[in-house]
């Protein structure tokens, strides 16, 4: 059976702790707040207590003496933690009988030099390199936490770039080693794209062979000659391999919940619960390993999630004398209910209320905000291809009426207008600046949408004469897909299916070594002892039956990975058997992403947006129509002002698709609270105070100004004139009643939250 990660890491830290035997048995273990984050990621508190340690004390804070016993530092490689460990020894008195320094990763020569000529050898028992700086986030996923690395890689105005993949190397050194592995290590290599980190898998992967061909000279004994596996695969990408995944709306539980809900570090939620004296309470849970329910469903679909909610409580309530037949379930709000009247069972309680709430959550927001057609034409998009396996023909008129709407959040409406630029592999400006009229996004999310030009991606195409065919990859549809709402693959779930598969292109993605001579499946070679520093994984014990006798496969993406390819990752080790581990600079959600591309350019941190809102959960009815109105096509009520006839073979009217412009507004451009260009200034290629071009005129050609327009209202009128037919196997699923018969978030929010 494949050991967790976490369980690794683990194994490793204590073995450490266990080396250590002093005299009176006891000890103290002093750590800096790093190398507490990288322990607690894998350890609980107790774990380490339990190794006879009477307390575990934090480097950067003052401290007791307690000179009759001996210390284990478990530090960091940094500047600051060394002098910190030099202090304690030079004060008045030595805080302790001795130290055993265990160092996160190997520290360069001119910090081993401080720490030698400034700590007295008397009390320096012994010193040593871990090789475990990294988080250990879940079973097969590992994360550097580093958001920082994405500014460092990408901004074309940091010059950090060489010194951070030289800090990566050194972690990825790191994983290799905790893990046993010598791997062969494979990058991703652009073919196309013409951007700034072209080369950035190619050098990061030359630098870890570097330094695993370095460490293994210095310890003949590694990889192990009897390890249990053959030799894997390290493969290195970066954030170009999939500019998709990082926008789409996600379904499955763990990537929707982080995507929609204010979870810390997509671990930490919080939530209300009753309590057994029937008050509501607020409680912080942490979804991690330790969860049951969290580890069986995290990675299936919403509406899976909630069928196995549901099916577990209901089986609980049958197998508790007390409960009735008529007492199931059978939705939500039920369980919900019944929970509260459940003060004997109160673990039981907490354990399916985080989870009934998150679910709650995320179905709120899904119908709130329009997520099952926004994810329609997100899907069309990514795919190139409708559920119906048609080319997408009507996504401009699928997209504008969302585009106007206030009920779409302006996120949303970026996400969309990313997507849809890349499916076309650009657009017009003209075009461009249409769209942007509709969708009134913000100046720092028009930066985000101009900064993708950082990765390759192109915005603007030249004028429809001049416009040179280019080859779009484009997704061949699968029948193993069951919602037609997810029906994107990550590249990444390919990229690794293909390689276990041999059908992989070589060119693609070429090997830092020719593997012929070493193939995978073949055992390493080299025999030497065994130490702590030579790292045999902690994990592995001699005569241990090991089912999957094929090799690792460690992935590696720059600059950040999302919850969809932490995901497929897990779903290709299922399906074919291998194990496969994957990490990253950091994991990210889509409001982290378009955060950090708003200031990619100026290398800064974008401010967190606020955190979305539940709705108010309330049966709002439309007023009454009268002969004066229509009905618009949200099915609220609308003053239809007079319409110009439809220009042909258009899809933008006079600058507008399907509405009248908004009155004219005073000169300036944009409006103090939500950046929409208003009539006479639209941006051109975007505007930033850093330097973006200044917005010019729009010209004025087309339209009068209507008195009775409404802001962000669409005219149905003319919406219709345009809408294709309802029997055009062209349109797309959220313009016309999609032929596939596949279950749908949409439908499933009308069932479970009734």
């Amino acid at each position: 059976m494949t050991i967790a990660l976490h369980e690794i890491l683990k194994l490793r830290i204590l073995d450490a702790i266990r080396s250590v035997q002093p005299p009176g048995g006891w000890k103290v273990v002093v750590v800096d707040e790093a190398s507490l984050k990288i322990i607690e990621s894998a350890c609980k508190m107790f774990d380490i207590l339990e190794e006879k340690v009477t307390l575990v004390e934090n480097l950067e804070k003052p401290r007791q003496a307690y000179q009759t016993l001996e210390a284990i530092y478990m530090i960091t490689s940094t500047y600051e933690s060394i002098n910190k460990v030099i202090e304690d020894f030079k004060k008045a008195g030595p805080l302790y009988a001795g130290v055993h320094i265990f160092f996160m990763s190997r520290p360069d020569d001119r910090l081993l030099q401080m720490l030698d000529s400034a700590l007295p050898r008397e009390y320096l028992r012994q010193r040593n390199d871990l090789f475990i700086d990294f988080h250990a986030k879940e079973a097969h996923v590992y994360s550097f936490e580093s958001p920082s690395s994405f500014f460092k890689l990408y901004s074309p105005e940091d010059r950090a770039f060489d010194d951070e993949l030289r800090n990566i190397a050194k972690k990825l050194l790191s994983v290799c080693i905790t893990l046993g592995e010598n791997p062969l290590i494979r990058y991703q290599r652009s073919l196309e794209a013409d951007h700034i980190t072209k080369a950035l898998p190619y050098k990061l992967a030359m630098l870890v062979q570097a330094e695993l061909d370095s460490y293994i000279r210095l310890n003949p004994g590694f990889p192990p000659q009897d390890s249990p596996r053959p030799r894997g695969v390290l493969f290195i990408v970066d954030r170009t391999i999939d500019m998709y995944t990082p926008i789409l709306h996600e379904f499955t539980y763990q990537a929707m919940a982080n995507d929609l809900l204010p979870i810390e570090n997509g671990q930490k939620y919080s939530y209300s619960y009753a309590g057994e004296d029937g008050v509501q309470a607020t409680k912080e849970a942490v979804l991690d390993e330790s969860d049951k329910i969290w580890v069986e469903i995290r990675h299936k679909h919403m509406k899976d999630c909630i069928d196995k909610l549901m099916k577990d409580f209901n089986e609980f309530l049958t197998d508790n004398q007390g409960f009735a037949e008529k007492d199931k379930a059978v939705n939500l709000n039920d369980m919900k209910k019944m929970l509260a009247t459940l003060p004997q069972f109160q673990n039981m309680k907490e354990k399916f209320s985080v989870h009934l709430n998150i679910a709650q959550e995320c179905m709120a927001l899904f119908e709130r905000e329009r997520l099952a057609e926004t994810a329609a034409i997100e899907q069309n998009c990514a795919t190139g291809h409708t559920a119906d396996r048609a080319h997408p023909k009507t996504l401009v008129e699928d997209m504008v009426p969302l585009l106007d709407n206030p009920v779409v959040s302006s996120l949303n409406k970026t996400r969309l207008l990313m997507l849809y630029i890349m499916y076309k592999n650009g657009i017009l400006e003209e075009d461009r600046r249409k769209l942007l009229a509709h969708a009134r996004i913000t100046l720092e999310e028009n930066d985000a949408l101009n900064n993708l030009t950082l990765f390759g991606v192109k915005l603007i195409r030249p004028s429809k004469n001049n416009i040179k065919k280019v080859k779009k990859y484009r997704q061949k549809p699968s029948d193993d897909v069951q919602y037609e709402i997810s029906r994107y693959i990550p590249r990444l779930k390919q990229v690794l299916e293909n390689h276990i598969n041999n059908q992989i292109d070589h060119t693609a993605y070429p090997y830092t070594k020719d593997p012929t001579g070493d193939p995978e499946g073949v055992k390493g070679t080299q025999q030497g002892p065994v130490s702590l520093r030579s790292a045999r994984a902690g994990w592995y014990k001699k005569g241990q039956a090991v089912e999957n006798r094929v090799g690792r496969i460690i992935v590696f993406v720059a600059g950040g990975v999302t919850y969809s390819e932490l995901r497929s990752a897990y779903e290709v080790s299922e399906k074919l058997n291998r194990d496969v581990v994957i990490g990253s600079t950091h994991i990210i959600t889509p409001q982290k992403f378009v955060d950090d591309l708003k200031v990619l350019r100026t290398r800064g941190y974008a401010q967190p947006s606020p955190p979305p809102q539940l709705p108010a959960r309330q049966a709002v009815s439309p007023p009454k129509p009268n002969n004066n109105t229509s009905p618009n096509y949200y099915g609220s009520q609308q003053t239809l002002p007079p319409q110009p006839p439809p220009q042909q073979n258009s899809y933008f009217q006079g600058g507008y698709y399907g509405q009248q412009p908004p009155p004219p507004q005073p000169q300036g451009g944009y409006t103090p609270t939500s950046g929409y260009p208003v009539q006479g200034n639209y941006p051109q290629g975007g505007y930033s105070p850093s330097g973006y071009p200044k917005p010019q005129p729009l010209p004025q050609q087309s339209y009068q100004p209507q008195a009775q327009y409404q802001y962000g209202q669409p005219n149905q009128q003319q919406y219709n004139n345009n809408k294709p037919s309802s029997s055009s196997s062209s349109s797309s699923s959220s313009s016309s009643k999609p032929k596939s018969k596949l279950f749908g978030l949409d439908k499933l929010a009308d069932k479970y939250l009734s």
